[in-house]
């Protein structure tokens, strides 16, 4: 899209952050919704959203203004996703087990970004950059089929096994909602009181609370920078073409998936046998100072 239209880097960094614009401003937000009305009905309208925001942007593509907009849809619609999936493990998954459906699920991250880099190239090659919008938005609304088949099945299966309307968790560790998934005449005010049920101040002085922050911050820091620019850089200052820059580009996501799978089931382990996940994190702050220390003298390298 830069080469066709003519952008310098400032021009593509704008149209790249403008995702980051909706994505940062719906966190809170999503958390609050998949509270209110339920993880999986959050999850499909968020999918939902990005998957048309991604099929429209070849069509706003020489509009800079729609463009953004767009772009800025499709951060919205990724940005409630992380909360709505963690409401449904929250809901679903046992405490001892929820490592590994955490690694699963947001394994799929890494594992979609290797997917869309080897992809992307040949396509962009053979039928056009805008067809990679087009058949990406495509697959998300036929995975939104897919997930809807199967909520009858699952909402069979789980009946009975929460109480939507508790505030306390059962002995297996589920997370009951606020509200019953079925409901669908929740109110404004049943969010606001939701909102308000929230102990903020606590909230912001918990030590810990801001050690998962720092610790987020940095792998989101180094994971984001990587997948937006890591292939233009092989590209542009390496002189590498699209599917080489794309093999190179998949080591990052493909180490990712690979620590997680190990990392999982050892958590899950070490919360089976009563260690306090707090431990945890305090390793994994450890680890995000050595990270962000890598990518600090990575940039100043390249």
């Amino acid at each position: 899209m830069s080469h066709q239209y003519g952008w310098n880097s400032s021009t593509a960094g704008l149209v790249q952050s403008s995702f980051f614009w909706g994505y940062a401003l719906s966190q809170l937000p999503g958390g609050s919704l998949a509270k209110l009305f339920g993880g999986r009905k959050v999850l499909e309208v968020g999918v939902v959203i990005w998957s048309l925001a991604t099929a429209l942007i070849p069509v706003v593509a020489g509009f800079m203004p729609g463009l953004v907009l767009s772009r800025i849809l499709v951060g919205i619609g990724e940005g409630v996703s992380p909360s709505a999936a963690t409401d449904l493990i929250a809901r679903s998954i046992p405490l001892q087990e929820r490592s590994r459906a955490v690694a699963v699920v947001f394994g799929g991250l890494s594992f979609g970004s290797v997917l869309g880099l080897l992809f992307a190239p040949p396509i962009i090659q053979n039928l056009g950059w805008e067809s990679v919008f087009y058949i990406f938005g495509l697959l998300g609304i036929i995975w939104c089929i897919g997930f809807e088949s199967l909520k009858g099945k699952q909402l069979g299966n789980n009946k009975g096994l929460l109480n939507l309307g508790q505030s306390s968790s059962g002995s297996d560790g589920l997370v009951p909602s606020a509200v019953s998934s079925e409901s669908s005449d929740s109110s404004l005010e049943d969010l606001q009181n939701s909102l308000k049920d929230v102990p903020w101040g606590a909230f912001f002085k918990s030590k810990a609370v801001w050690a998962m922050i720092y610790a987020h911050f940095c792998g989101s820091w180094g994971h984001y920078t990587c997948l937006s620019w890591l292939p233009t850089f092989f590209s542009e200052e390496l002189n590498l073409n699209l599917t080489e820059a794309a093999w190179v580009s998949v080591l990052p996501p493909l180490g990712s998936i690979v620590i997680t799978s190990i990392a999982a089931p050892f958590a899950d382990n070490l919360i089976a046998n009563g260690v306090d996940t707090t431990k945890g994190f305090i390793v994994r702050i450890k680890i995000s100072l050595v990270n962000m220390q890598a990518f600090s003298w990575e940039s100043q390298t390249l």
